[in-house]
């Protein structure tokens, strides 16, 4: 997760998760209805349509003045902040079909393109984003938006002397915690784990008078770190107040229940997510923690998640490959086939954040997979990543190393 600068609007964050629309879900998946034991209980959250429908001005004025480009950048913007908070990839192609026009024109205002390479980073399509954000770049250096996006694609990718560079650029173009949070989080994964974390900490005061999607921004990195120095404590307050922060964010939610569940605590899992199983991963984690916790609604989650894996995987959606792999891991126990996907997550679609690796050494492990284990270990000398919760646990299976 990354903050917004798109002057600090509510829509707030730079990345969030997919999900589909309710009627994605499939309620008869495992043969029979189902009938909450509380009338008050609260079943999924529908799209937002009042934040759409308070997109009807800016629609009208869009087709009213095909001139005017702050008002067609505000309806893009409303439309990927509502396709990112409820998980629907048709708002982002919304968004796309709104900057159509802008893109096809010469020259292509620069804040068009930043914008297009947002919904092209949603998509996982990250070579095409990068490449369009340095067109914006090009065109406008300063754009401190544009900067952050990058850094947080490179840093994704665990490219981080680039990811470090891009940073840089933001102590000339955005607010200094922007830039230290920024790079700070990238250094911390690249050998100064202990380092970032204090400095990042030292200046935590001053994020209280920041909005709250930098706020909840920067909490989310002080929370990755705390947990990767075996400070889960320190980890789950700083999550609770990310959430609190931003109490809409389901990347926010979806990373303190991985916390929960590792921690062994699949109730707690339930409680935050129960009432979001309309959101992909949301549902996931819901499907996991309820198998763990036995809960009477553990298959029905299952069974509902794996129908939106299957449209997903009909659509080409490659926007779904950890979770995909989560899914075999922890609710299928498949772990060769988890690793499949883990490998094609890693090598492939270049995703390497923390929960990417974790997920990619959890079922090197139980697949026994020397060759995998040794790309993990060669990824964790050269970058210097630290995790004191992965690094007791790389090791080869009993026969040795080769």
């Amino acid at each position: 997760m990354i903050a917004d600068l798109w002057s600090v609007r509510p829509c707030g964050i730079f990345r969030t998760a997919a999900f589909l629309l309710l009627a994605s879900s499939s309620w008869t998946a495992i043969g029979t209805p189902f009938v909450p034991a509380d009338d008050e209980a609260v079943l999924a959250r529908l799209p937002a349509r009042q934040a759409l429908q308070g997109l009807a001005p800016l629609r009208v004025a869009v087709a009213e003045r095909r001139e005017d480009l702050p008002t067609a950048l505000d309806l893009a913007r409303g439309y990927i902040a509502i396709g990112r908070r409820e998980g629907d990839p048709r708002f982002v192609g919304y968004a796309e079909a709104v900057l159509t026009p802008w893109l096809a024109r010469t020259p292509v205002p620069e804040p068009a393109l930043v914008l297009k390479a947002t919904a092209l980073q949603y998509r996982h399509r990250f070579d095409e984003s990068l490449a369009v954000l340095d067109r914006a770049i090009a065109l406008e250096p300063l754009d401190g938006q544009a900067w952050l996006t990058k850094a947080a694609l490179l840093e994704l990718r665990g490219d981080f002397a680039e990811a470090r560079r891009a940073c840089a650029h933001l102590t000339r173009a955005s607010d200094q915690i922007l830039a230290l949070t920024c790079l700070a989080s990238v250094n911390s994964r690249n050998g100064q784990l202990v380092a970032s974390h204090e400095a990042l900490l030292s200046v935590s005061a001053e994020t209280a008078r920041l909005p709250s999607a930098i706020r909840g921004w920067s909490e989310s990195v002080l929370a990755d770190m705390a947990e990767r120095l075996g400070r889960d404590e320190e980890a789950d307050a700083e999550l609770r107040d990310a959430i609190s922060a931003l109490p809409d964010d389901p990347y926010l939610k979806a990373a303190r229940a991985d916390l929960l569940l590792r921690l062994g605590r699949p109730e707690e899992a339930i409680a935050l997510t129960r009432e979001y199983e309309s959101h992909d991963s949301l549902l996931l984690r819901l499907a996991i923690a309820g198998q763990r916790a036995h809960s009477p609604d553990a298959r029905r989650w299952a069974a509902a998640y794996e129908d939106r894996l299957e449209a997903a995987v009909r659509a080409h959606d490659s926007t779904h490959t950890r979770e995909h792999a989560l899914f075999l891991l922890d609710v299928r126990h498949d772990a060769r086939g988890a690793l499949a996907v883990a490998a094609d997550n890693w090598h492939v679609q270049r995703q390497r954040e923390p929960t990417d690796l974790r997920v990619y050494l959890r079922t090197a492990q139980l697949a026994a997979s020397r060759p995998d284990l040794d790309e993990i270990n060669r990824y964790l000398s050269s970058t210097g990543y630290e995790d004191r919760n992965l690094r007791a646990d790389v090791r080869y299976p009993a026969s040795g190393r080769p």
